[in-house]
């Protein structure tokens, strides 16, 4: 479903690696935490899915497709069978949380008569179903991120990538929304979810990727959040700012253990994507347009061929 092969990403020439000689792998319905310190890397693998950044070397695979070979007017098709929920919620403040479930579906062509359905669907699996006409700041955190689930998942993705979707909530609520992407997860969906949540880690035991420095340290079944292994960040055997030294990350314990095989590297995904939520789908909708008035000047060619 999901596939770096020997991916490097680097931001500026003459930088650290964002991610570094990647090599993994995230099957169809699957359900993976990525865990680690701010900095290893977490975020730049989620935006090279979405195709918001290309890698420097090697090639990202989603649905057995080469997203290298795919041309940007097709990247919001690419996207539609992506879903994408953030921390922040990045809902549209002037729309309601039906209006903002609808906005999703409204850019892409989808007719009224699907949108009269699906939108109130969404809000009933989320919770919602009596606070559609409320403004995102007339709900709480946890209502937010359920109408940022539902809008995320509207369009029924193969792919939703959450980033610390549950960083600005209470244990309790934080709970509920875990509960709402298993179920997502349930129905088919592969979830991959960049976490510092360890309850909710320890709690589902699902897969568990750790990274450091740009680099997979760790990638367990039934994981835990934290570790026994000596490079890990998260359990302590690694100081928590190891990612953002000058030296390797992993250096220290390389040269302790006698490898020394240690190489720069350094993460620079602290810079965040954008929220280009609206221009993004926008976008999506002009894309769509131009493709069909290339279908209709091809048409035309032939037309006159004849």
């Amino acid at each position: 479903m999901i596939r770096f092969d020997n991916v490097t990403k680097t931001y500026m020439r003459g930088q650290h690696p964002a991610v570094e000689n990647l090599d993994i792998e995230f099957s169809r319905g699957e359900f993976v935490f990525l865990v680690g310190a701010s900095g290893s890397g977490k975020s730049t693998m989620m935006r090279m899915v979405l195709k918001e950044v290309a890698p420097t070397r090697g090639t990202v695979y989603v649905a057995g497709r080469d997203l290298s070979r795919i041309p940007s007017w097709r990247v919001p098709a690419l996207r539609r069978d992506i879903g994408m929920v953030f921390q922040d919620f990045r809902l549209l403040p002037s729309k309601t949380a039906y209006q903002n479930i609808e906005f999703a579906l409204a850019v892409i062509g989808t007719p009224r008569k699907v949108v009269r359905r699906l939108v109130p669907e969404m809000l009933e699996m989320v919770g919602l179903e009596d606070k559609g006409k409320r403004l995102p700041h007339e709900l709480s955190g946890g209502e937010q991120q359920r109408v940022a689930i539902a809008r995320a998942y509207v369009n029924r993705p193969t792919i939703l990538l959450a980033d610390e979707p549950t960083g600005n909530l209470d244990p309790s609520t934080a709970e509920g929304i875990l509960e709402l992407l298993s179920e997502i997860n349930e129905r088919g969906t592969t979830v991959v979810m960049a976490t510092h949540d360890q309850s909710a880690v320890d709690r589902m035991r699902r897969r568990v990727v750790e990274m450091v420095g740009g680099k997979v340290v760790r990638d367990e079944q039934d994981g835990r959040y934290e570790t026994e292994g000596a490079l890990s960040v998260i359990s302590g055997n690694l100081p928590d700012d190891s990612a953002h030294r000058e030296e390797h990350p992993l250096d220290d314990v390389e040269s302790r253990d006698g490898s020394g095989a240690g190489q720069d590297v350094s993460a620079r995904e602290d810079e965040p994507a954008s929220d280009v939520l609206e221009e993004e789908l926008i976008d999506e909708r002009e894309a769509r347009l131009a493709q069909e008035e290339d279908a209709f000047s091809e048409d035309e060619d032939e037309e006159g061929l004849r």
